[in-house]
């Protein structure tokens, strides 16, 4: 097991920063994910710990140690690829145990260590196929076997499923974190998916344009974002916005658009005094923090009509049309409004966001 450190890294193609500045510290034995979209940077993260990269500027730490100029296989890691890289003309076993015995090691200790993961994994009895033989998750398995008996310090895993199908990702998403939890051994996973992120991990850096945008828990990132960019792209599904003019009536600070006027709470109204913020700003609200209704309620409430329903089994999405926007509900497959109707939205004030409009930072 190892810590790692990133400490003011850069990385350059020609003239061009892919990593600007990065900065994480992974502890001994946790589960890192690096999140981001295509182009972020996450990749030559992640190519750059593993020495498969140059780095242009700053230091990779292995457990305090400097690592930037040691050859790949000399810093005990082991890295799982989306397209698995297996043999095709060896059995799973030699698959398998191939980084064995390039190491030199005696047959029965090869023997062990194979059948040892295979069981783990739930594929000692493939260990006889060829890679054509398997599925994609059994593939998957293969390759992370492969990764499994080296017993390295750290596993480095790129985007490892994300070309396999929907319910076969959603299971090795609990195989992986499982495995990383019986094993006890540092795994950084590099994903463009928000949910695997979320899902697997017990910390997350969330890179865009090369820059770290937020470094915390599922839950720190899911609930508190620190800009809009973040908020925007991490949650499914996405996180509505809308510009405001705040301002104050009747004693109370408001958020006032054509279709609302909803004053904030007496903390969310103190810490924007105390940036000293006025005019625009742009509020966050994510489709599980509105409920939806037919009828006008009592409190303050947004108003605006039903453009379409969408059924996703045990929930129903709509989307609601306001004057310069359009914002997305989760509520109850029971709801009876049909599109043209009039609705009602309700907000959960407790749950809401307000963001610069000009930096996209977070008020709260």
């Amino acid at each position: 097991m190892a810590s790692i450190s990133i400490n003011n890294v850069w990385k350059y193609y020609g003239q061009t920063p892919a990593v600007k500045d990065l900065n994480i510290e992974c502890t001994d034995g946790s589960f890192v994910s690096i999140l981001g979209p295509s182009g972020c940077g996450k990749s030559s993260t992640m190519r750059m710990l593993a020495g498969l990269e140059h780095i242009s500027a700053g230091d990779i730490l292995f457990d305090g140690h400097r690592v930037n100029d040691l050859a790949p296989k000399d810093r005990d890691i082991a890295m799982v690829f989306e397209n698995y890289a297996l043999y095709p003309h060896k059995s799973v076993f030699d698959n398998i145990a191939n980084p064995l015995r390039l190491r030199g090691m005696d047959a029965a200790t090869i023997k062990e260590r194979v059948t040892g993961a295979a069981r783990l994994l739930e594929i000692d009895h493939l260990l006889d196929r060829r890679p054509q033989e398997l599925s994609g998750g059994q593939k998957q398995r293969v390759a992370i076997g492969r990764a499994i008996v080296r017993e390295p310090k750290l596993f480095l895993f790129d985007e490892p499923i994300a070309h396999l199908d929907a319910k076969l990702r959603a299971h090795m998403r609990g195989e992986i974190k499982h495995l990383q939890r019986t094993l006890g051994t540092t795994m950084i996973y590099v994903t463009h998916d928000q949910l695997e992120a979320l899902s697997m991990a017990d910390m997350i850096a969330v890179m865009y344009e090369g820059e770290l945008q937020q470094w915390g828990t599922p839950r720190e990132i899911f609930n508190n974002p620190v800009n809009a960019w973040v908020a925007g792209f991490v949650g499914e599904p996405a996180m509505n916005f809308l510009t405001c003019e705040m301002r104050h009536e009747n004693g109370a600070l408001v958020f006032a658009h054509p279709n609302f006027t909803i004053p904030v709470t007496s903390a969310q109204a103190a810490r924007l005094d105390s940036v000293g913020h006025a005019g625009a700003v742009r509020m966050g609200v994510r489709p599980d923090a509105l409920a939806i209704s037919l009828a006008k309620p009592e409190a303050a409430a947004i108003e605006g009509s039903i453009f379409v329903t969408e059924l996703l089994g045990g929930d129903m999405l709509v989307d609601v049309q306001l004057t310069d926007a359009r914002v997305r509900v989760k509520t109850s497959t029971e709801f009876p409004g049909a599109p043209g109707e009039a609705c009602y939205l309700s907000v959960n004030r407790e749950k809401w966001h307000a963001f610069s409009v000009e930096t996209g930072r977070a008020y709260f």
